[in-house]
């Protein structure tokens, strides 16, 4: 039995109002630049998906490798802010009209993001008819990954302690609940703690962190393992913080 064919959505806010919070260590020339990285990234990997189209949904320019752009849609989002639930909302009529059998809503700022674990979670959704996959933030508030068989199955609530409404909204629609605990999958970017975390727990954890700040990071094998740029950015930017690392 193949995949269901699912609709990849990458809600993209404005990369000028993305990563305040890092405010205190990135200027906002810094921030664009990495919001930059964790979207080709992004898009590099779920490029490789099958069974899928990539529904973008931004006001931002996105600019497509060519191998990319026929997989690929970008919905504008307009003037409104709605948020990542509005923005979600957006691709609902193209991802019904197409006959999507599942849709499956990835943020951005997911730097140790495995292809190999997107593929089980859509591969699990053939359990199901109606159901939902998901993976929450390191604190169990957020949800970073959420899978929808149907894709109306359940509206999305990315707003407070959403890993709870989301298992809510699926409970009161009888509908089937997978949770995917992967600890990769769990860390996203939006404090410098967030960052500190990744680099002790999955980049240094065999060594100490602070070689970050003593060594080329160019040429670290604990960094060069994930392939990522958005990493190496911040292994770039933040190296001279010599307060984050000891």
């Amino acid at each position: 039995m193949e995949d269901p064919k699912t609709a990849i959505i990458i809600p993209i806010k404005s990369f000028e109002k993305s990563k305040t919070r890092l405010g205190r260590f990135l200027n906002i020339e810094q921030r664009i630049s990495l919001c930059h990285h964790f979207v080709n990234d992004l898009i590099e990997k779920v490029s490789n998906l099958e069974q899928c189209q990539i529904i973008f949904i931004t006001n931002e320019s996105i600019n497509l490798p060519d191998g990319v752009k026929d997989k690929s849609l970008i919905i504008k989002e307009g003037e409104k802010n709605a948020g990542v639930n509005g923005a979600v909302a957006l691709a609902d009529s193209y991802v019904i009209r197409n006959k999507f059998e599942a849709s499956l809503v990835i943020p951005i700022d997911i730097p140790l993001f495995n292809l190999s674990q997107i593929r089980e979670i859509i591969r699990y959704s053939k359990n199901f008819d109606k159901g939902i996959c998901i993976v929450p933030s390191y604190r169990y508030d957020g949800t970073n990954i959420l899978l929808r068989k149907p894709h109306k199955v359940i509206e999305t609530s990315y707003d407070n302690n959403s890993f709870f409404n989301h298992l809510k909204r699926a409970m009161e629609k009888g509908a089937s609940i997978k949770i995917f605990d992967f600890e990769n999958l769990r860390a996203d970017v939006d404090t410098i703690e967030d960052i500190i975390l990744i680099f002790r727990r999955h980049i240094f954890s065999n060594e100490p962190i602070g070689d970050i700040a003593n060594s080329n990071y160019y040429s670290n094998k604990s960094i060069q393992k994930y392939d990522n740029n958005a990493l190496n950015y911040l292994a770039s930017v933040l190296k001279e913080n010599h307060e984050i690392w000891h």
